[in-house]
């Protein structure tokens, strides 16, 4: 009869058909003594707990892969995921232990040495901790569907126990799963392959268009599969940029910055591989060890680097420390080789320069023949979002810089609303300057930053156009006295004078205060021979200054600029105070092309004129609340010049008395 019962504690079938036997024989009533039934009852017990968690590993094991390779003709990996499979194999070997003390047991009772239950009872209690502790993993995993990083995540917070028998089962769950681990980081930072077919990993591939939120919508993608089909893309680097953190998967263990290293490091080797794919030939001036593969950025050192991640599985433990280091000295490895590549064979000082000319303005006269090849195409035709594109090929030419403008291209782009083409500023805060650079410059200049970009561009785009629609105020004024022999109305040039005033002073803010200094900034940065991460870091606080500094910081609904809107609605005060004084520029320069008579225009710019002090006035004290609760240099400079010698405040302040 014990014999039986250490049967049934090795016989572990699905559906427990052998205890269901035993206890549905007579043996019981036959052969069991009354006070030793509850002992039975306890030992049945254990086995049911051993049964629940050899049900779990079946399903992962030998037997599991092949019904489910007989089922779809997949592999058992690919349908429960790999972390799974691992973890069902430490669990497996968690309990090699009672196995022993079950065949040693047998052992006894065919010998005749074990005669009582209470024995075989007395020994199974020494294994119910572990099997306890197997279950109790079980059920957590089954009920929170734990799986990938998540499950090694869950046995990491639990690996660190005071009894030493758990401590080294923990030991013996972690270690294939953190194999798993380890190998999914190797692969990835080394050689940019993410084969992840469930999402296990902390690193996700989501193409674009698709709903993240959704778990259906979410498709990871082996990386190679990915490069495979880079070819038919508009762009095929913009695909790397839709490789993110997965935060469902990413451990306790891995901070946000670690992660933020290792997405960089894998999205590195992702565009070596696309320049190869591409066809694109570095140039040999830089080392003689340059290629286009990823020998270029390893040069040699990718063994050296692998060795280090698997070292890490040598640990019983996880050893966050040692984690955070080797990831560390990869990126900076990695970074630096870039900043070489990126100074030296790719001019990062001469691209800057450009990006500096050509997104913040800075060839003012190139952006002056923009507007006037935009008039002469006025002339000659009706103005359309085509018409800027040309514009610009025509400016470039006209300069002498068609050479500097190659990588550089200007479109308008459909909003979600409907673009009016016979509306000069609809299309303006719909233009959008392309960028297109080389490795590794694109790590740099990736589409978000453009977008930051083409956000400062279109303010200060705008801002050039009015004041060229004002100065052409004072030419249309001047030709008409002229030609009539009449004299220049007054009070329109002061106005205008004003209006103008307010302009020039907003881009010399921008353009000297804020760019100008922001600019010398990073590019000390770049000419000190910073590694590639600290370029990175510079570049990202240059553009976090400039659209802070300029007020362009407001929420994602607020964020396209309508100056044609009477009222502007945002979360920026000062911005919004702007755009208001911006649109009322705009309705002056069309008013005084106008075909109004004379009292009708006067009465219009009283009108003009009364809402620009009000304007004014409240974009003067802003400045001020705001410049008395921070620290920032340049708002001083503007309010010094906006507002010299308190020039708009005590007008308004004057009008106020009189009107009290």
């Amino acid at each position: 009869m014990i014999q039986d019962i250490l049967l049934s504690c090795l016989n572990q079938s699905r559906n427990g058909a052998a205890i269901k036997k035993f206890l549905e024989s007579d043996a019981v009533e036959n052969f069991i003594h009354p006070c030793e039934r509850g002992i039975l009852t306890e030992i049945l017990n254990i086995i049911n707990y051993v049964h629940e968690v050899v049900v779990f590993t079946n399903s992962f094991g030998l037997a599991g892969k092949k019904k489910a390779q007989m089922a779809t003709g997949e592999k058992a990996d690919s349908i429960y995921g790999f972390y799974l499979v691992q973890f069902a194999q430490g669990v497996e070997s968690g309990l090699e232990d009672y196995y022993k003390e079950i065949i040693r047991l047998e052992s006894l009772c065919s010998q005749n040495e074990v005669t009582s239950l209470l024995y075989v009872h007395n020994a199974l209690q020494i294994q119910l901790p572990v099997i306890m502790h197997l279950r109790k993993l079980v059920r957590e995993v089954k009920m929170q569907k734990l799986h990938g990083c998540a499950l090694l995540h869950s046995l990491h917070q639990q690996s660190d126990h005071g009894d030493p028998n758990l401590q080294r089962l923990m030991t013996k769950l972690l270690k294939p799963v953190k194999s798993a681990f380890f190998s999914h980081l190797a692969h990835w930072v080394l050689f940019g392959v993410l084969d992840d077919a469930h999402s296990e990993f902390f690193i996700k591939f989501v193409p674009y268009g698709e709903d993240d939120g959704s778990q259906s919508s979410v498709q990871t993608v082996s990386s190679d599969t990915t490069l495979l089909n880079v070819d038919i893309m508009r762009n095929p680097e913009d695909y790397i940029w839709q490789y993110e953190i997965n935060m469902k998967q990413l451990p306790g263990f891995i901070s946000i910055l670690i992660a933020e290293k290792v997405l960089f490091v894998g999205q590195t080797v992702l565009l070596f591989k696309i320049n190869q794919t591409s066809g694109k030939k570095h140039s040999r001036d830089f080392d003689e060890t340059c290629s286009d593969d990823l020998g270029d950025l390893w040069n040699g050192k990718e063994q050296f680097f692998y060795n280090m991640i698997e070292s890490l599985n040598e640990y019983d433990q996880i050893n966050v420390s040692h984690i955070e280091r080797v990831i560390v000295e990869i990126k900076k490895y990695v970074s630096t080789r870039l900043s070489e590549i990126a100074i030296k064979q790719t001019d990062l000082v001469r691209q800057m320069s450009l990006i500096k000319d050509f997104y913040l303005l800075g060839r003012g006269e190139f952006y002056m023949e923009f507007f006037h090849q935009l008039k002469r195409i006025e002339a000659e035709s009706e103005i359309t979002a085509r018409s800027y594109t040309k514009a610009f090929e025509c400016a470039a030419v006209a300069m002498s810089i068609s050479e500097d403008l190659e990588n550089f291209t200007l479109r308008v782009e459909r909003s979600h609303t409907d673009l009016d083409e016979t509306c000069d500023f609809d299309i303006l805060r719909n233009v959008h300057l392309q960028y297109i650079c080389k490795f590794p410059l694109n790590l740099l200049f990736c589409p978000k930053v453009i977008l930051r970009y083409n956000k400062i561009f279109r303010f200060l785009l705008v801002i050039r156009k009015l004041q060229k629609t004002l100065q052409d105020v004072w030419a249309n004024q001047t030709w008409s006295a002229k030609t009539t022999s009449g004299s220049v109305n007054v009070k329109i040039m002061n106005f205008r004078n004003h209006l103008l005033f307010f302009l020039d002073n907003i881009q010399f803010y921008i353009q000297v205060d804020v760019l100008e200094s922001q600019f010398s900034i990073i590019m000390k940065v770049i000419k000190s021979g910073a590694d590639f991460e600290e370029i990175q870091r510079a570049h990202s606080v240059f553009l976090a200054n400039v659209l802070s500094q300029c007020f362009l910081l407001s929420d994602a609904n607020a964020s396209e600029m309508n100056i044609t809107e009477t009222v502007c609605k945002t979360q920026n005060p000062i911005y919004g105070t702007i755009l208001a004084l911006l649109n009322l520029c705009e309705k002056f320069g069309n008013l005084s092309t106008s075909s109004d008579s004379s009292d009708d225009l006067l009465e219009n710019v009283d009108q003009l004129e009364e809402r620009f002090n009000v304007l004014i006035a409240s974009l003067v004290q802003l400045l001020v609340d705001i410049k008395s609760a921070s620290i920032l240099g340049p708002l001083s400079q503007l309010l010094l010049r906006l507002d010299y010698n308190h020039w708009f405040s005590s007008g308004q302040n004057t009008i106020n008395s009189i009107r009290s």
